[in-house]
């Protein structure tokens, strides 16, 4: 199972405006999403090499990043690419 962590921050206009969208991108696909806010939880964005927002992570069942998008990424972009990851992986 896939998760995804969202690394935002709350004066960041773009991570505002992309949380829906990622949160119905988690749904649609059915991962379990967590967003983390960098200034609340900066330990969490330093053990991630995050220095960017937004940034999103695609994390394999074993908690490996397998995926990275950061500051300039669309919807379509982060659907593409599950959808190739679930065509491998057969889901």
């Amino acid at each position: 199972m896939l998760k995804i962590m969202y690394f935002k921050n709350d004066k960041c206009g773009v991570c505002t405006a992309f949380l829906p969208k990622i949160q119905r991108i988690s749904k649609d696909y059915e991962l379990e999403l967590e967003v983390v806010d960098v200034v609340q939880k900066p330990e969490v964005a330093g053990q991630n090499m995050v220095f960017t927002v937004p940034t999103i992570l695609i994390i394999d069942s074993e908690g490996n990043e397998i995926k990275r998008f950061a500051r300039s990424f669309s919807e379509l972009e982060i659907r593409e690419y599950l959808d190739r990851v679930y065509d491998i992986l057969g889901m």
